[in-house]
């Protein structure tokens, strides 16, 4: 299906996407629990902000999210084997950090897509190269295409996801996924991209400083 994307339609290519993630973590036996279900937007078009802790995190989200959502990775990572496949069968943005004229571009195709009723991931961190219980710096760039779309933004606290690779996949602590309240439009309307940031961030950093110990 990887191969062929235009053969299929896109909620054939979704579905795929969810019975693969669904056998790899239940083969594997990893446990996640959800927290918050209320409060994912009834309305499409949110945009979701994790933390990120190890590479399990787009995969608990997808595990326990009932609404179709896409994902922004960094290039990097939609080149390694498993990944590079579900992106091309689950609707995706790869950004190029050193691209600038490609990172507009899939800035506007995201805000467009926003606006069209997609649901999009991202992680602001960019990475999980630092200290697994400490929150990295979010980056401001990430939330060009929420301000621009004028859509909600769904912060979500990941616990315990470092644990998988650190202790094994039959760890005994399962990954929380927290799904927090949604920051509304016109509650950031006003502010910079570099306190946005730092807002989505402070919302998350409640929730993780009381579980992940």
């Amino acid at each position: 299906m990887a191969k062929h994307v235009d053969k299929f339609s896109e909620d054939e290519r979704y579905d795929l996407g969810m019975k693969i993630i669904h056998l790899v973590l239940d083969t594997c036996e990893v446990k996640i629990e959800a927290y918050g279900l209320e409060n994912i937007p009834a309305e499409d078009g949110f945009y979701l902000c994790a933390n990120h802790q190890e590479k399990f995190d787009p995969l608990a989200i997808w595990y326990t999210m009932p609404k179709k959502l896409g994902v922004i990775l960094d290039d990097k990572a939609t080149h390694r084997p498993f990944i590079s496949e579900l992106c091309k069968i689950i609707k995706s943005q790869k950004l190029h950090r050193r691209d600038v004229r490609s990172t507009i571009s899939s800035i506007n195709s995201i805000t467009n897509d926003l606006k069209s009723g997609v649901n999009y991931m991202i992680f602001p961190e960019g990475g999980y190269e630092t200290e697994e219980k400490v929150l990295g710096d979010f980056r401001p760039g990430s939330f060009k295409s929420p301000i621009r779309a004028h859509c909600p933004i769904l912060p979500v606290c990941i616990i315990d996801s470092y644990r998988i690779f650190d202790k094994g996949y039959k760890t005994t602590k399962p990954i929380q996924v927290h799904y927090l309240k949604p920051i509304m439009p016109e509650e950031f309307e006003n502010l910079k991209t570099q306190e946005l940031a730092e807002l989505v961030k402070s919302r998350i950093k409640e929730v993780h400083d009381v579980y992940q110990k």
